[in-house]
């Protein structure tokens, strides 16, 4: 009898093994999306900001184009792209930092992180997207410095009302490696409102 129960016990033994074994085992693509939020995660959030800026501009020239006809402006998009690759690398530093400055994700924490993020990223993003995308587009610094007075505070107001919410979620839930990523999907739908405000809204250029 003892004999018989060794003989039966191994076989389930090494079917619980194997059990674990598999629902432990990494993905085959584990690898993979280590090293894109790991070792190149710069290279990620800039190449990722870039895209996900023009996809959010081709959007809004979707929009724009409803019910008209006219041409898609790819050099727009283009300048766009161009835009999101040089905030993205400043975006990745600035969240780095934060999460090194303002650990934790307690209420009171991500509620500082918020501020902070308000008070200096969101109106660094936005002199650089309108001054980057102006003087890419062939406009001068005194062009750009008008068109920055007129819609700056307009655009704050808008980021301020946009964004707290999204970052609410961003430093309670998510690892900082995803912060970049998070902001730069969120922006697919932000940068509609931008390209509108910058295109659209009292532009007056002839």
């Amino acid at each position: 009898m003892m004999f018989s129960w060794t003989r039966l016990a191994n076989p389930l033994k090494m079917s619980c093994q194997l059990v674990t074994h598999f629902s432990t085992a990494p993905p085959p693509n584990a690898k993979f999306w280590t090293k894109l939020f790991g070792k190149y995660l710069l290279l990620t959030n800039t190449i990722g900001s870039g895209l996900l800026l023009a996809i959010g501009d081709a959007i809004a020239q979707q929009y724009e184009r409803f019910g008209e006809k006219k041409a898609f402006d790819y050099s727009r998009s283009g300048c766009m792209m161009i835009t999101g690759s040089v905030i993205g690398p400043i975006q990745h530093g600035f969240y780095l930092l934060l999460d090194g400055v303002l650990p934790g994700t307690s209420g009171w924490g991500v509620l500082h992180k918020i501020l902070v993020d308000q008070l200096i990223m969101s109106p660094i993003y936005i002199f650089l997207f309108f001054y980057v995308s102006s003087l890419l587009g062939g406009k001068s610094f005194v062009e750009c410095n008008s068109e920055l007075s007129e819609k700056f505070l307009y655009t704050w107001m808008l980021d301020c009302c946009f964004w707290p919410g999204l970052q609410y979620l961003n430093f309670r839930f998510l690892n900082s490696l995803y912060r970049v990523v998070f902001v730069n999907v969120a922006n697919c739908v932000y940068v509609v409102l931008l390209s509108h405000i910058k295109y659209g809204v009292s532009n007056h250029d002839p």
